[in-house]
């Protein structure tokens, strides 16, 4: 039986999780399949349903779905309980089990294609999403020294942070406010989790930082990997930045994820090459 997975979200074209999933299954000889499920808001609980059957293993979650998930799931790994976001749904004889494994991808790939340890120093966080939630359990578990979410809406950045109690020196600010300017010039990484930037939406040519200078040798790391430079890592490469994709975060959590379904270990180069692939075409 071929057994099925698959991303859902909405939109999806700027999605290439098929691609390097279906290549790992390939290379391992699993008899498995992974599809873009483009997903409308009011169709995600039938979606979601529809992954109890069978032939299903699970699923990955991404933008906008990445918290409303969690209330169609039956099960919650403990870690992705703590975090509030679910990234990784898999299918356990019929009981949908959700997990989260943007974090352990996220810091993976600030210390392995970053060079860049998080213990004791100054971080930025722009979003206050499901990605924004990964990324900041993760920098407060490996010790962050502050960290600073910036959101567009100001009470997402304050309930995420308020989530952390006082010694984690975690605090909220509106995006463009003068606190984030602050906060850009103290920060020795700036993250962004949010989709601005992404390939095939109306948020595609922007940059959060558009019209900021960044110090030299502060570390811009995008989620966003599709385009693979973006406009923010292009604006801040130009002021003399570090910067840091978002590819090896992608593949490392969807490499996680493949972990979980099949019980194997991914063939974590294959993935790597058959993304940079899909991303030249």
């Amino acid at each position: 039986m071929l057994r099925k997975s698959g991303i859902l979200g909405y939109p999806l074209g700027h999605s290439i999780s098929p691609y390097f999933q279906n290549a790992a299954f390939e290379f391992l000889g699993i008899k498995a399949s992974y599809k873009a499920w483009s997903t409308e808001p009011k169709d995600l609980s039938d979606k979601v349903n529809a992954l109890r059957g069978t032939s299903f293993m699970g699923a990955n979650v991404t933008i906008p779905f990445k918290e409303a998930v969690i209330e169609l799931l039956d099960e919650m790994d403990d870690w992705a309980k703590r975090v509030g976001s679910v990234n990784t749904i898999v299918n356990d004889s019929g009981t949908l089990v959700g997990y989260n494994t943007d974090t352990v991808g996220f810091i993976q790939a600030i210390s392995e294609y970053g060079n860049y340890d998080p213990s004791g120093e100054a971080v930025l966080l722009i979003g206050a999403g499901g990605a924004a939630r990964a990324a900041a359990h993760a920098l407060v578990g490996n010790k962050v020294g502050s960290l600073v979410i910036a959101n567009r809406t100001y009470h997402r950045a304050e309930r995420l942070a308020s989530e952390f109690p006082a010694k984690d020196k975690v605090s909220p600010v509106l995006l463009n406010g003068p606190g984030f300017l602050k906060a850009v010039d103290s920060a020795s990484l700036i993250i962004n989790s949010t989709s601005i930037g992404m390939k095939h939406t109306s948020v595609e040519n922007c940059n959060p930082l558009e019209g900021i200078s960044v110090k030299a040798g502060v570390l811009v790391n995008d989620m966003v990997y599709n385009p693979l430079k973006t406009p923010m890592l292009i604006h801040a490469a130009e002021t003399g930045a570090k910067i840091l994709t978002g590819l090896p975060m992608l593949v490392l959590q969807g490499a996680a994820s493949f972990n979980l379904w099949t019980g194997r270990d991914a063939p974590v180069d294959v993935m790597f090459l058959a993304a940079q692939e899909a991303l030249a075409d």
